[in-house]
């Protein structure tokens, strides 16, 4: 579905950022040696590049492109999502922050699962193997996402097939991932961050030309003739039309809040600090660069009021709300700017989720698991030989998904959350947490979401990707509670009971 006439500059500025991101992984590639440099960068990045990167990983296409559809579909309930998220960075950097960044200064880590099975050490190999399946799990539905909004973006700027927007997104961000790993992401990130902001204030400007102020954006909605129009100013959408019910806003709340200390596209950018005394300012940077890339979505908002008084006629997509809007209200230099900011924040995801995959691939699973020892060359081969094979094995996924980007964004979150939540988030603040019990809460996590997912159960409006996540909590409690103390070392102890 791409959009006519789109200004030569706009096309010119993408393309010029295509080769920029793709330089700076072959610069990125010379510089790692090992695997410790593909999968976590050294744990040398200076703490603005580690904290805007977070920031780049947990926006993503969803943030940029799926958010804004939603807007523009549900009205301002979509912003239950962004304005929670803001929260979440805080709660996340809070609770295990520092405290995962400590576990790579004493012990050996390269991945999430590491943390977990040195948590856990009575169940190490099992709840690895579980880790590993959770993280394929929700990362292949969240890479999903990504190449959907790629697609969506590039397919509109270029004006050729939606697949061939994705194909051709999925190529330079295979290049630059599987060259650099890691350590080309989070360079390209405070980049890509920067532009994804610009694009956030772009908007919100933007808004108050063509529109008005949000409240007025608001009193348009509420006023439009139409009642599935009103519905959008609501805080929460009427079930009986087809929308997001009290019950859907919560679980977005709760799952938006607690959610990113569980994943693992945000936990894995702790370890990459140089100075772990700099965590202090992970949430509130993390917070405030996040709200302002964030106003993106106010882009389908005000779509979404321009429609309600027929100025402008219904996309048959609402997942090209954000490309539609940059396209025609913003100026051709910016709007270029602005693409090249929502390609971006897909690509940040893309890169930061392939490379946990292949460290649960390569390093978790053949070294850890099977105990297949590697050098540090092969190590490095085999780590780049599996990014090329999640990132293809994703592509195949999002030929067969078929859903609104923000919708199913918010599916593969919560699947990580309820893996991770209980896991690391819990077990890393709760000394009585036991590997039995983390095994369980995985096991409960992993099943109920991807079935609630498949059998579409959202009990009462409440989504059951967000009840997997309080299912596999609760388990984590329950079968601690009835099992045998965990006998940690004291180094790993000293990090539970270390005060926040």
């Amino acid at each position: 579905m791409g959009f006519q006439q789109v200004p030569a500059i706009i096309k010119i500025v993408v393309v010029i950022y295509l080769l920029v991101i793709l330089a700076i992984g072959a610069y990125m590639s010379k510089r790692a040696k090992t695997p410790a440099d593909y999968f976590i960068a050294g744990k040398k990045a200076p703490y603005v590049i580690a904290i805007v990167s977070g920031s780049a990983a947990i926006m993503s296409g969803f943030g940029l492109v799926g958010i804004p559809g939603l807007a523009y579909q549900f009205g301002i309930v979509a912003e239950w999502i962004q304005v929670i998220a803001i929260l979440g960075f805080s709660i996340s950097a809070y609770l295990i922050g520092r405290k995962m960044r400590t576990l790579a200064e004493i012990r050996d880590v390269v991945s999430i699962p590491d943390a977990v099975a040195i948590r856990y050490p009575s169940n190490a190999k099992v709840i690895r193997i579980l880790s590993v399946i959770g993280i394929l799990t929700g990362m292949l539905g969240y890479l999903s996402v990504e190449f959907m909004a790629m697609g969506v973006v590039i397919s509109s700027i270029f004006n050729i097939s939606f697949w061939g927007g994705v194909l051709i997104g999925a190529s330079v961000v295979t290049v630059y991932t599987v060259m650099g790993g890691i350590a080309s992401g989070i360079w390209t990130d405070m980049i890509q961050f920067s532009m994804e902001m610009l694009a956030g204030l772009t908007v919100l400007i933007a808004m108050f030309v063509v529109v008005g102020n949000p409240f007025h954006v608001l009193s348009v909605l509420a006023h439009a003739p139409n009642p599935v129009m009103q519905a959008h100013a609501a805080l929460w959408w009427p079930q009986g039309m087809g929308g997001i019910g009290l019950g859907g806003a919560i679980g977005w709340l709760i799952a938006f809040s607690i959610g990113h200390s569980g994943e693992p596209q945000l936990l894995a950018k702790y370890y990459v600090h140089r100075d772990v005394h700099k965590l202090k300012w992970q949430g509130m940077i993390n917070g405030i660069t996040y709200g302002i890339a964030g106003l993106v979505s106010f882009s389908g908002l005000a779509l979404a009021a321009l429609v309600a008084e027929g100025k402008v006629k219904p996309l048959a997509s609402s997942n090209y709300a954000a490309p539609y809007f940059l396209l025609h209200y913003t100026p051709p230099l910016i709007a270029g700017l602005a693409f090249a900011a929502l390609i971006a924040a897909s690509m940040a995801t893309i890169n930061g989720f392939s490379n946990i995959g292949a460290a649960a691939i390569s390093h978790d699973l053949v070294e850890k698991t099977l105990g297949i020892q590697l050098s540090p060359r092969k190590g490095l081969l085999l780590g780049r030989v599996t990014t090329f094979f999640v990132i293809a094995l994703a592509l195949v996924v999002t030929y067969y998904w078929n859903s609104l980007i923000g919708i199913a964004g918010a599916a593969a979150w919560s699947i990580l959350a309820s893996v991770f939540v209980p896991s690391i988030a819990i077990g890393l603040n709760w000394r009585r947490a036991t590997g039995t019990g983390a095994v369980a809460a995985a096991i409960v996590g992993i099943t109920t979401s991807i079935w609630f997912q498949v059998a579409n159960y959202n009990p009462g409006g409440f989504f059951g990707a967000t009840l997997a996540i309080l299912l596999s909590i609760a388990t984590l409690v329950i079968v601690s509670l009835l099992t045998k103390p965990e006998q940690l070392d004291e180094d790993i102890m000293n990090i539970i009971t270390m005060p926040h």
